[in-house]
C-alpha cells in the first residue's frame, strides 16, 4: 500500500450529509477554496456519509448546489471524481477494513468482543464508584485460538486501535498554536464498529493520508479529534497534515449559532433574496480579516489577501444585520439592466402562486414597469426578495390594515378633507401625469390648505400604497397611472367614511 504523501498542496472539505449546509460549514468550505486558490494548490470534496443514523442521501445534491451557487469549485469529488476516489466514505468500506487489519498485524490495533450492553454495565459501575470509565483491554490479551473461535462462532466484535502508553500527542495548529496531549487519557477507541462501518477518526485519517491532504482547515469543535487522528498517522508511520481549526461562529448574544438567530443555511438565504457574492464577503469576515477597517472583497481580493496566519481564534459573531447592509451594497453595485433580469424572474414566480383575482385590471406593463421602478428602490433593498413588498402594490389590488384605517383618529388632520380636496384639484393632470406636475400640483394644494405638506404626503402615501412607507411618492404615482391612483383614493374615502 502507497500511501507517501506529495508536495503539492491538498485540502479537503467533507461535510456530512445531515441536512442543508450550515453557514458554519459554508464558511469551512470558503476557507478552504480560498487557501487552494491563493497557493495553487487543490480542493478535495469529501462526502461522509457512514453515520447512517443521521444520513439523508437526499441533502447530498443540495450541499454540492449550494458550494457551486456560492462560486466554490473543486478538483476534485463526488460528481468530478478523481485518482484518489471514491469520494463517499460509504463506498470506500473496504478501505478501512484493509487498514484495520494492517493495524492488526502490525500489533497496532486489535479485535474486541467487548459488546455495547457489557461496556454500559462496566461504565455505571465506574461511575457509580467515582471513577472515570476507561476501556481496561481485557480482550487486548486474548489468545489467537480463542479470537478465532469467538470469530467462528460469528460473535460480533469490533476493533480497538492500540493507544501507547504516556506519549505526548503534539501538533501546532495555525490558530490556536502548539497543542499537546498525553495518551493516557485517551482509551483504545474503537476503529470499525461491528456492523464494518468505520468510527469518525479513523475512517477521516485514512481518508486524508490516501487522500494526500496536507492541511486541514476545519471548525474548533474537532480539535479534540486531532489527537485520535493523530494515533492513525503515528500507527502507519505518517507524518501530520497542517491543521488549522476556525473559531466557533457565535449567535448575536454570544451563544452558538443557532436556529433561533435566524436563517443557518445557505439554501435558506438563497431562497431569500441573497445573493452569493455578498453571502462569500460577509463568511469571510466570520474570524479572518484583512485589516482593521475594509470590509468588501470581491472572491478575487479574497484569494489574494486571505492567510491562514490572520484567522482569529476569538469566536465571530454573526450579524444578520450587518450581512443585509452587505447585501444591499451588492444589490447596488449590480448594472440596472442585470438587476431588471433578476428583479422581473422574481416577481413572476411569486405571481405565479397568486390567486389572479387580486392583479390589477389597468396595471402597468410588468418589464417596463420593472425598469421605471429600480430607481426609487435600489439604494432601499437589503436582499432580492424585499423588493416584491415595493414592486407588488404596482401590480396588484392592496389591503388597508386596521392600523391603517384608524390611523388618523387621533390626529390634527382629517385625511377625507385631505383626499377629497386632491381629487377635485388632479383631474387637468390626467393627460400629463408626470411625477414633476404632480409634485408642483400637491405642493400649490398644500399651501393652499395650509397643511403641512409631510402631513398631505402621509395622508396620500396611505391611501395609495396602504403602509406609512411607499417608493418615492411623485413617482410612484406616475407608474401607477392616474386612473389606479383616482380609484385607490375612491376606495379609500369609501372605507374611511363606512368604519
Amino acid at each position: 500500500m502507497n500511501i507517501k504523501q506529495t508536495d503539492k498542496i491538498r485540502l479537503r472539505f467533507a461535510p456530512s450529509p445531515t441536512g442543508y449546509l450550515h453557514i458554519g460549514s459554508a464558511r469551512t468550505a470558503l476557507f478552504n477554496w480560498l487557501y487552494a486558490r491563493k497557493v495553487g494548490g487543490q480542493l478535495i470534496i469529501r462526502i461522509e456519509d457512514t453515520d447512517r443514523s443521521r444520513h439523508i442521501e437526499e441533502a447530498i445534491v443540495p450541499i454540492l448546489e449550494s458550494l457551486k451557487w456560492l462560486g466554490i469549485d473543486w478538483d476534485e469529488g463526488p460528481d468530478t471524481g478523481g485518482k484518489y476516489g471514491p469520494y463517499r466514505q460509504s463506498e470506500r468500506t473496504d478501505i478501512y477494513k484493509e487498514y484495520a487489519q494492517k493495524l492488526i498485524d502490525d500489533k497496532k490495533a486489535y479485535i474486541c468482543f467487548c459488546g455495547p450492553g457489557e461496556l454500559s454495565t462496566r461504565r455505571k459501575a465506574a461511575e457509580s464508584g467515582g471513577r472515570i470509565f476507561k476501556y481496561d483491554r481485557r480482550c487486548l490479551s486474548l489468545a489467537p485460538e480463542a479470537i478465532a473461535g469467538k470469530i467462528k462462532d460469528k460473535q460480533p466484535f469490533a476493533v480497538r486501535i492500540l493507544v501507547p502508553d504516556n506519549k505526548i500527542l503534539r501538533f501546532k495548529d495555525k490558530v490556536y498554536g502548539n497543542i499537546s496531549v498525553n495518551s493516557d487519557t485517551i482509551e483504545d477507541y474503537i476503529i470499525l464498529r461491528s456492523n464494518g462501518l468505520p468510527t469518525y477518526n479513523f475512517s477521516v485519517a485514512i481518508d486524508d493520508i490516501l487522500m494526500k491532504i496536507t492541511h486541514i482547515i476545519r471548525g474548533e469543535d474537532h480539535l479534540s479529534n486531532t489527537p485520535k487522528q493523530l494515533l492513525v498517522y503515528s500507527a502507519l508511520g505518517m507524518d501530520p497534515p497542517v491543521f488549522t481549526h476556525l473559531p466557533m461562529i457565535l449567535g448575536s448574544d454570544g451563544q452558538k449559532l443557532s436556529k433561533r438567530h435566524g436563517s443557518v443555511s445557505i439554501e435558506s438565504y438563497r431562497e431569500e433574496g441573497f445573493l452569493p457574492g455578498a453571502i462569500v464577503n460577509y463568511i469571510a469576515l466570520l474570524g479572518w480579516a484583512y485589516d482593521e477597517k475594509s470590509t468588501i472583497f470581491s472572491a478575487e481580493e479574497l484569494i489574494e489577501k486571505f492567510s491562514l496566519e490572520s484567522i482569529n481564534k476569538k469566536g465571530a459573531r454573526f450579524d444578520y444585520k450587518k450581512l443585509l447592509w452587505m447585501n444591499g451594497n451588492y444589490i447596488r453595485k449590480i448594472d440596472d439592466a442585470k438587476l431588471k433580469e433578476m428583479l422581473t424572474g422574481s416577481i413572476l414566480k411569486y405571481m405565479d402562486s397568486m390567486d389572479p383575482s387580486v392583479f390589477l385590471k389597468n396595471a402597468p406593463g410588468l418589464e417596463e414597469t420593472i425598469k421605471r421602478i429600480i430607481p426609487l428602490i435600489k439604494e432601499r433593498i437589503g436582499t432580492i426578495n424585499e423588493s416584491l413588498d415595493w414592486m407588488m402594490p404596482f401590480f396588484t389590488k392592496i389591503e388597508y390594515s386596521r392600523d391603517m384605517i384608524e390611523y388618523f383618529d387621533n390626529k390634527s388632520i382629517d385625511p377625507s378633507l385631505i383626499l377629497s380636496e386632491i381629487l377635485n384639484r388632479i383631474d387637468p393632470l390626467k393627460d400629463d401625469f408626470k411625477s414633476s406636475n404632480i409634485e408642483a400640483d400637491l405642493r400649490k394644494i398644500s399651501d393652499e390648505m395650509g397643511l403641512a405638506f409631510r402631513k398631505l404626503a402621509e395622508v396620500l402615501r396611505i391611501a395609495l400604497w396602504a403602509k406609512k412607507v411607499s417608493p418615492p411618492l411623485f413617482e410612484t404615482m406616475e407608474i401607477l397611472g392616474y386612473k389606479i391612483v383616482i380609484e385607490r383614493i375612491n376606495n379609500y374615502l369609501q372605507i374611511l367614511a363606512g368604519k
